[in-house]
């Protein structure tokens, strides 16, 4: 595995007694390209030299401290195990993607039924991964309508309007 050795932006920070604006924007001002995984940021050992010239500043006397990171790890970037196969992370991506969707749905439900806001029939579709809206029953309180995830979508008719939607929180158990 190939690997090299890092200096984290905080050790320079500490060492220089600059910011991380400023140590970031000199660092770009010299050409070094950080080395970023998640949240945490690194340059190259062997470019610490470039950045304290620049400064006009002596390297200190002590080496600084580096961290041995494997280069693969850093480039890739992986969100998946390392040990994980090609096949297997892609297989975890495609999950992720999918339960962070409808995460994201079922927070967009919650809010149209907080809020009470009246949705076109496209858009509940949308919503709830349908092709076409499902077969109107009659709800309990004599509106049609439909259940789907614990709601209950309100059929709203309007003269001289489309049908729209209103989303509440299931009345039946």
């Amino acid at each position: 595995m190939n690997s090299s050795q890092v200096v984290s932006l905080g050790t320079l920070e500490a060492d220089l007694g600059l910011s991380r604006v400023d140590l970031l924007l000199v660092i770009r001002e010299v050409g070094i390209e950080p080395i970023r995984k998640g949240m945490r940021t690194w340059i190259r050992q062997d470019q610490v030299s470039v950045l304290y010239q620049h400064l006009g500043k002596s390297n200190p006397q002590e080496p600084l401290i580096a961290e041995v990171v494997p280069t693969a790890v850093i480039d890739d970037a992986p969100l998946v195990p390392l040990n994980a196969s090609p096949g297997q992370e892609d297989e975890d991506l495609r999950k992720y993607s999918k339960l962070r969707l409808l995460r994201e749905r079922i927070e967009v439900l919650d809010l149209l039924q907080t809020t009470g806001v009246e949705v076109p029939s496209q858009e509940i579709c949308s919503l709830l991964d349908l092709k076409r809206l499902p077969p109107l029953e009659v709800l309990s309180d004599g509106i049609d309508g439909f259940h789907r995830m614990g709601l209950e979508f309100l059929r709203i008719r309007r003269v001289g309007q489309r049908s729209a939607w209103k989303v509440r929180r299931s009345q039946h158990n």
